[in-house]
């Protein structure tokens, strides 16, 4: 396959919208990025998603260029019906989404894919896990969530949801909501949302991470907070890397965008608990790790199709 082979890729995540034309060598010719509005709800979301999909492709079209495949990234399970464990955006769990994008772009290849395993897939095509055995992809931000590499391809678990680490369990998990009430326990106290949510209960008012940051270093009970934040996430991490025993932990996510002590702690906890410590690197990706995944995602769809049709 020619690796100038262009593809619409679409990202649907929590936070943010991303859509882009891209290439066979994983180069973007042209991107867009706003906010999801989550709390939009689901119908609204989906809507500008694909009006933002729909928009940079008439540019590419306008601009005399084919594109045969649309790869997706998104929250959660996606299925026929439904999509599982995708709490971020009410309403979500509810939308046909394949039955949304087929009619938005008829006569595209679609592949849809969770956005932890699409950025995890970014990385083994192009990125920091290419040519690895065993490794694994770390998200840390308004996502908890982990892609599995076993013998180069993604384990993706006899549901689905093999890596979805944002449910593990943390200490006094026993008042709390788990998995079976809907809960995804170490997310809502890790990631993004509920780190905002917990400041807010402890602290009396919005504070996200960069707020925190800036504070903690006059306010010592903020760094306290932050600390524990710190050695959660690092645990979870050294937990993960204990059972499947990498050789390379990559880690992306806003956590590790932001100016923060945790990588340094991260990787003394890994190389401390860890019986054989893995390599750790940071995303080649970073915050757009689940959009080059989606890139990826169509290309390997075109690969796919060329070769199934043979040599002419």
């Amino acid at each position: 396959m020619r690796t100038d082979t262009a593809v619409l890729a679409l990202d649907i995540g929590g936070t943010k919208l991303g859509a882009a034309i891209g290439e066979g060598s994983g180069r973007l010719r042209r991107c867009r990025l706003e906010p999801t509005c989550a709390s939009a709800g689901a119908e609204d979301v989906l809507c500008r998603a694909l009006a933002l999909a729909q928009e940079i492709l008439a540019e590419e079209q306008r601009a005399g260029g084919k594109v045969d495949a649309l790869g997706v990234s998104t929250m959660g399970i996606t299925g026929e019906h439904g999509t599982e464990l995708a709490p971020n955006v009410p309403g979500w769990d509810k939308l046909h989404l394949p039955d949304a994008l087929r009619n938005a772009f008829p006569g595209l290849l679609l592949t849809i894919e969770n956005d932890v395993r699409a950025a995890t897939f970014a990385e083994v095509t192009w990125g920091a896990l290419a040519g690895t055995d065993i490794g694994v992809y770390l998200n840390l931000g308004t996502g908890t969530a982990a892609g599995l590499v076993v013998g180069g391809r993604i384990m993706p678990g006899s549901h689905g949801a093999a890596g979805e680490v944002g449910y593990s369990l943390i200490t006094g998990w026993q008042q709390e909501r788990l998995a079976a009430e809907g809960a995804a326990l170490a997310e809502e106290h890790l990631g993004g949302r509920g780190v905002t949510e917990r400041a807010r209960r402890r602290f009396g008012a919005e504070l996200g991470l960069p707020a925190l940051l800036e504070l903690a270093e006059h306010d010592e009970d903020v760094a306290t907070f932050l600390e524990e934040l710190w050695d959660n996430l690092s645990q979870l991490a050294a937990n993960l890397v204990i059972a499947v025993d990498p050789e390379v932990l990559v880690l992306g996510g806003g956590y590790v965008r932001s100016k923060t002590p945790l990588i340094t702690r991260l990787t003394s906890v890994v190389n401390r608990a860890a019986p054989f410590p893995p390599r750790i690197e940071i995303s080649r990706y970073r915050g757009d790790a689940s959009l080059y995944g989606a890139v990826a995602l169509a290309v390997d769809a075109v690969r796919r199709a060329s070769s199934a049709v043979g040599p002419p």
